[in-house]
């Protein structure tokens, strides 16, 4: 266990050096809209290529693939974020080529987050398997949020490329990191052949039902994750703060509301582990759609009373996101472990290519509370999906 142990956190390590390339464009949104002239729905399209990118980039690493080590998907998907970015910063200009760039780093990502989740799920027993996914998807949190943090207090110093090569450098030293990572002979490593009998397999009742839960969940927290940082520079400038203290206040207030995520992720691992994934995940979700529905209308409160909201919503709109992978590995049969994350993980992150986009667009003719409402309202599903999965367990246990 204590090899299982240090292998979950060489693991972890390594994501968070990668995800420091998932938000950093969101970082550097208000600065690159007046240098190139870009509208709210072109940085949302820029925002939705990279998530294009990783959907399509998952269906090949989960399907296409008929045998693969995952050391090595982690390695060449954190050398092609990472380089990506280097590019980014060094040569991107407008708005083709960040939409080309930002697709490629999308494309790298992909290779880092199913192989460490199958690995990590066939590390860990079903009892402790919530944690230690919690701990998986911490660090995915807590990086992410980590590139807001760099720009809200580094951007004054270095400009935006600066933020952008900085981050991207560290994706390039995971890759680094992930080669001195020796596997376990007890992981499965081989891919597995796509066959309708598989297929069916993984889209059973339950599955489908969780997987709704995933893609309404995905839905709500990349839209807030991508545009947190924006509203709350525009929210700081509506408090009075002018450009660069907006900005700076703004993006390390976003980092942090993102950050907090990461404590959240392992306590609702945690807590699924012992009250049940359902009943957890819902919990979860009816607050951070609460949250969803109110946030952006809140421009003009104190900042005090803003700063509760956003903290609330940022804990409990990422406490679900393990709870979706532990269920799945618990009603898949362990030889297609691989495939059924990477049908989960499609489904879930194909809403993140269209929910980004949706909330710029509507940025553009409404406000940011129509934006936000609008994302909540959709998450709606994601609750449903997780009563009728919770009903159907009591049934069955009843009919046992």
């Amino acid at each position: 266990m204590e090899r299982s142990v240090r292998l979950l956190w060489l693991l972890s390590l390594a994501q968070f050096l990668v995800m420091q390339v998932w938000f950093n464009y969101s970082s550097i949104i208000p600065i690159i809209e007046l240098e190139w002239g870009l509208s709210p729905s072109q940085s949302g399209f820029i925002l939705a290529s990279f998530h294009i990118g990783y959907v399509l980039a998952i269906i090949f690493y989960s399907f296409l693939i008929t045998a693969y080590n995952p050391k090595y998907s982690f390695v060449v998907g954190a050398f092609l974020a990472g380089v990506s970015g280097v590019v980014f910063a060094l040569f991107a200009n407008g708005f083709w080529s960040a939409l080309i760039l930002r697709t490629l780093s999308g494309i790298g990502v992909a290779g880092i987050y199913v192989p460490g989740m199958k690995i990590v799920a066939e590390l860990f027993p079903t009892k402790k398997r919530g944690r230690a996914l919690g701990i998986y998807v911490g660090s995915l949190v807590v990086g992410s949020g980590s590139s807001l943090l760099i720009s809200g207090l580094f951007i004054n110093w270095i400009g935006w490329q600066g933020v952008i090569l900085l981050t991207s450098l560290l994706s390039i030293f995971a890759a680094i990191l992930i080669l001195s990572i020796r596997i376990p002979s007890s992981i499965r490593i081989e891919g597995h052949t796509l066959t309708l009998t598989k297929l069916r397999s993984v889209f059973k009742r339950k599955n489908l039902l969780i997987n709704g839960g995933y893609t309404g969940h995905c839905w709500e927290l990349y839209a807030m994750w991508s545009w947190i940082g924006p509203f709350f520079v525009f929210y700081f400038n509506n408090q009075g703060y002018e450009g660069e203290t907006a900005l700076q206040l703004g993006n390390t207030t976003g980092a942090l509301i993102i950050i907090v995520g990461g404590i959240a992720t392992y306590l609702g691992g945690r807590i699924s582990d012992t009250f049940g994934r359902g009943q957890t995940a819902t919990a979860f979700l009816l607050i951070s759609i609460t949250c969803s529905l109110v946030i952006g209308w809140l421009t003009f409160v104190p900042i005090v009373i803003m700063l509760v909201v956003a903290f609330i919503y940022g804990f409990t709109i990422v406490a679900d996101s393990p709870i979706y992978n532990t269920a799945i590995s618990e009603v898949t049969d362990p030889e297609l472990l691989g495939i059924a994350l990477g049908i989960q993980s499609v489904l879930g992150f194909s809403a993140t290519i269209f929910a980004p986009l949706i909330f710029g667009v509507i940025l553009d003719y409404y406000s940011w509370g129509i934006a936000f409402t609008a994302i909540g309202l959709v998450t709606l599903l994601a609750p449903i999906c997780m009563i009728f999965l919770f009903k159907e367990r009591i049934n069955k246990v009843k009919t046992s």
